[in-house]
């Protein structure tokens, strides 16, 4: 907080000093917010391998090998979020083993325009575990990030049991959909 922000606002200065037991305007503070249960540790160190946008294809011709590839990938994926959150990891391992590892190369983000520099972007992908990749196999990239996005989410719901069925069918449904709509994009419709 500077010096100008504490003169443009005089209740900055009061809550700068108030202890942090002490609630702020109607917030609730540590001492009322109650755990419904521990949550465990994530299990491992992942990463999220994201292919840049402006290397995303609207459609994407595909060889006859990588349809096949592809197709029983997704399928696989659906048929992983379908299984039960503990017993999916194995199988979303499996699937992120078949797409085999990431490029190693970096390629360079252009931040023209955004308020960051490019440190400043690279500092928020590694806080967010985040690789940038470019588009070499753009296919193999989305799906990647798809497969590794629903690997999260499913440990995150096998260790938060207390997590309501709902938003966790809904936030399925919408990995079973992104699955359908990239299958669209690769021409590999209907996928069972």
């Amino acid at each position: 907080m500077n010096q100008y922000q504490r003169a443009l606002d005089p209740d900055v200065a009061s809550e700068e000093s108030r202890p942090v037991e002490t609630p702020v305007r109607g917030q609730i503070t540590l001492k009322q917010v109650k755990a419904s249960a521990p949550m465990e540790a994530p299990a491992d160190d992942s990463w999220l391998d994201l292919p840049l946008p402006d290397g995303l294809p609207a459609e994407a011709q595909l060889s006859d090998g990588e349809k096949r590839r592809m197709h029983g990938v997704l399928s696989g994926l659906l048929e992983a979020i379908a299984l039960d959150h503990r017993d999916s990891p194995a199988r979303l391992d499996a699937l992120l083993t078949e797409l085999g590892k990431a490029a190693d190369e970096r390629p360079k983000i252009d931040t023209e325009g955004l308020p960051l520099t490019p440190f400043q972007a690279t500092d928020y992908d590694r806080y967010f575990r985040v690789n940038r990749q470019s588009a070499e196999e753009p296919a193999v990239a989305m799906v990647r990030s798809l497969v590794q996005t629903v690997r999260a989410v499913t440990q995150l719901f096998a260790r938060s049991p207390e997590l309501p069925v709902i938003h966790v069918r809904h936030q399925m449904e919408g990995f079973e959909s992104h699955a359908h709509l990239l299958a669209r994009t690769f021409g590999l419709e209907p996928l069972r």
